[in-house]
């Protein structure tokens, strides 16, 4: 496919706007440490966005802050907190200060992002949430045909109650149940006055976005005309905007996922036209409409932009806005301790995780989408950022953390030859899942743009 000029300033425009997010989520992370170690009165050596040659420096009160030249993190320099250089023993050193001090500013970092991520989605459901209307109810718009879904004998208008014996009070709830990637589902439903169930099991994928994400569940997205084309099917046929087509060929319709089905699957050889029933007015109107194939797209179509039907702003009174953002602090902090424990017990492909590369374009897609989804998103990756570093890692605020422990119980620090062969075996360690997920997040670009781009 030919790159055209807009294609390619869309593509710059999301690494640039990533590459501000992820700026602005280290930016907090070590600003946590600097403000703990400046209060602790640890020098601070250097500030940096970033890693590698410095970009841009400035030296103020002794600090040398700088913006490097590879924009996947940022550390803050301490003197004396390497085990490598060598010690002077000042009192302003990182390792002439008692073991409670060196915790805290370890600690400082992950918490700061915690923090940040607890105030973005405060401030978001404060701020307000822009919701379609029909995604306010848990019910199936449409089932993907030869789905799991669909064998597991679910239908389009089934009211979703549970899944997983969690309960379900709208879509968002239904996407996040799915996005925990558990293998199997247990769905209760509620239809024609009873209650049912489902079960079915997902297909494994290695896939950024699994082409059947929610076992062909679809949303009830209204078959409302938003327009129709110019000497289209649809425009001949006299379909006007505003028409909700509620039946095709004696089927109703209750979704436009529905609509695209029976486009999708039109019968080449009859070549019969559609048999449309719309609700105008207050009233049905019968139509037919015969598909046309788009060579373009490589399908058949009728001409019709849907409309994506009333939205609206939900504001949240700042209490209950508090409570809500606590409750999706904590949601997204379980979250990774579950896909963690996934991976371990191989539920989850490693193939899944994503790094720097993937994040910078998904951080610029959801920056274009608005207020909202761009805060969320930065608090969902600013408490993995969290969740990750407090993790005993090593090299991460978790391993130092893990080394002051011991120095707290054995009253003296590893020797410095432990401490040396440990730092190289962890920089082997993330420098191997670095570029792991690196060549993950590679291999997925193109799917990256086309699913965060414009």
């Amino acid at each position: 496919m030919e790159l055209t000029l807009a294609m390619i300033f869309n593509k710059v425009l999301l690494v640039v706007l990533g590459i501000v997010v992820l700026g602005v989520l280290v930016f907090i992370h070590e600003l946590g440490h600097f403000l703990v170690a400046k209060w602790c009165g640890i020098r601070v050596l250097a500030f940096s966005l970033g890693f590698g040659t410095p970009l841009l420096k400035k030296t103020y009160k002794g600090t040398e802050y700088r913006i490097s030249a590879i924009p996947f993190g940022g550390y803050v320099k301490m003197a004396g907190e390497n085990p490598e250089e060598g010690k002077s023993g000042a009192s302003d050193e990182f390792t002439s200060k008692p073991v409670w001090q060196r915790a805290l500013v370890a600690a400082a970092g992950p918490l700061a992002n915690f923090i940040a991520a607890f105030a973005m989605l405060w401030f978001m459901f404060a701020n307000g949430v822009e919701e379609p209307e029909y995604l306010e109810h848990p019910i199936i718009g449409a089932i993907d045909e030869m789905s799991l879904s669909e064998a597991a004998g679910l239908r389009a208008g089934d009211s979703i109650l549970t899944i997983n014996n969690k309960a379900m009070r709208n879509w968002e709830d239904i996407r996040t149940s799915f996005s925990l990637m558990d293998k199997k589902f247990t769905i209760s439903y509620y239809r024609d006055g009873q209650i049912g169930s489902a079960s079915f099991t997902m297909n494994e994928s290695d896939d950024l976005i699994p082409k059947d994400p929610f076992g062909g569940l679809r949303p009830p997205l209204p078959a409302i005309v938003k327009a129709t084309s110019g000497g289209s099917p649809a425009q001949k046929a006299g379909i006007l905007s505003g028409d909700t087509i509620v039946g095709i060929n004696g089927k109703e319709i209750i979704s436009w996922y529905q609509v695209l089905q029976v486009i999708m699957n039109y019968d080449t050889v009859a070549k019969a036209p559609l048999s449309l029933v719309v609700a105008r007015s207050g009233s049905r109107v019968s139509l037919e409409a015969t598909p046309l194939y788009n060579e373009d797209e490589k399908r058949f179509i009728v001409g019709i932009t849907v409309d994506v039907g009333k939205k609206r702003i939900v504001r949240y009174p700042v209490g209950v806005a508090f409570n809500k953002g606590m409750e999706k602090t904590w949601e997204y902090t379980t979250m990774i301790f579950d896909i963690i424990k996934k991976l371990v017990s191989q539920e989850v492909s490693p193939k899944h995780l994503a790094g720097p590369v993937g994040i910078i374009p998904m951080s610029g897609g959801m920056m274009l989408e608005g207020l909202a989804p761009i805060l969320n998103f930065m608090g969902l990756v600013g408490i993995n950022l969290a969740v990750l570093n407090l993790m005993p890692l090593i090299i991460t605020d978790g391993g130092m953390l893990l080394f002051l422990l011991f120095e707290a119980v054995r009253r003296k620090p590893l020797s410095l030859k432990t401490q040396m062969l440990l730092n190289k075996i962890a920089i082997a360690f993330f420098l191997f899942l670095f570029l792991y997920v690196t060549f993950n997040d590679v291999n997925r670009l193109p799917e990256y743009f086309r699913i965060f781009g414009r």
